[in-house]
């Protein structure tokens, strides 16, 4: 009986082991987990003071070069230089500022539009956008369908244009929405656009844009050759890409002084006065600046929009998370 009795309260005293044992396990993982949570939680904090604070080193970079040469935002300027790095404690920063007005605008498409007119006219910066598409491999009845959807994307009212898409059309799709008629307020809307697909959104990527103002306009001084489908569709492809890359490859180093200096060179298209005058710009005012942190083993991912007025500068919006890979 004895023999039986300290069998049994051996296995008494295995089974509270067992169990002591299994409760440290949790406690210890638990505790773990929790460690790691702070720890990340703290990479990240530390990660977006970082972006912060190249934020606002970014503007003071733009407003040391408006100073200056402050007639004028040219490639090869402080804030244009690519890939900056900064070392900071237990990481990096990697920052790149962009001019924003080297893209098309997309909340300027229906610039000049008056809703009282009887007469349907394309507005200019339609017709601009439609060219691009164009431009970039689209043929032109595409072109104009796209082109009619943004517009009635973003114009108020809920009365299709020609070839658009208003809520109707929408409401008819697998998983349906409706329009904005409004501005975008960041560029990945245009993939709910009627008529998008990845291909074409992927391809308009580095040339369009969503800034919160209904003006377009285009900075000559910073473009690039790649930008040559853009600067062609500008003066509504009565200037070839080829010409357009030209006229970037010839630009002075510091830029144009003024559009009416450009105009001189000669370079420009014939009767494109009007254009170049109310389009082109050799000064920027609106500005994007990327950025990368890595704390640890944490990467911290802010894009903000800069706008720039007199001697100030002012965040106009802040995203976080990864954005894309090409510019804008």
């Amino acid at each position: 009986m004895r023999s039986r009795q300290r069998g049994v309260a051996l296995l008494v005293v295995l089974l509270i082991l067992a169990l002591m044992v299994t409760i440290a396990a949790v406690i210890t993982e638990r505790t773990g987990k929790a460690f790691m949570r702070t720890e990340n939680h703290l990479s990240r904090q530390q990660a977006k003071w970082y972006a912060l604070g190249a934020e606002t080193l970014s503007g003071q970079i733009l407003l040391r070069d408006a100073r200056n040469m402050p007639g004028r935002t040219f490639a090869g300027q402080n804030w244009s230089q690519p890939g900056h790095r900064f070392p900071v404690d237990g990481g990096e920063i990697i920052g790149q500022i962009s001019d924003a007005r080297t893209c098309f605008n997309l909340n300027a498409i229906n610039q000049g539009v008056d809703n009282e007119s009887t007469l349907v006219k394309t507005p200019y910066p339609a017709q601009v956008f439609r060219l691009l598409l164009k431009n970039l491999g689209e043929d032109a009845d595409r072109a104009e369908k796209i082109t009619a959807a943004v517009r009635d994307w973003i114009d108020a009212d809920n009365y299709p244009s020609a070839n658009g898409a208003e809520d109707e059309v929408y409401a008819t799709l697998p998983v349906p929405y409706r329009t904005a008629n409004q501005r975008m307020s960041e560029i990945s809307e245009l993939r709910a656009v009627y008529g998008m697909d990845s291909d074409l959104y992927r391809r308009l990527l580095p040339y369009v844009c969503a800034l919160p103002v209904d003006a377009m306009s285009i900075n000559i001084n910073t473009l690039t050759e790649f930008d040559a489908p853009l600067l062609s569709a500008v003066f509504l492809n009565e200037m070839t890409m080829s010409q357009a890359k030209a006229l970037v490859q010839q630009r002075p180093r510091m830029g144009w002084a003024s559009i009416e200096v450009l105009q001189q060179t000669g370079a420009l298209p014939p009767n494109s006065k009007n254009t170049a005058q109310r389009v082109l710009a050799v000064k920027s005012e609106w500005f994007f600046v990327k950025l990368q942190v890595r704390v640890g083993d944490s990467d911290f991912h802010q894009r903000s929009l800069l706008h720039l007025s007199g001697q100030k500068i002012q965040v106009v919006q802040r995203q976080y998370g990864g954005y894309r890979t090409v510019n804008p």
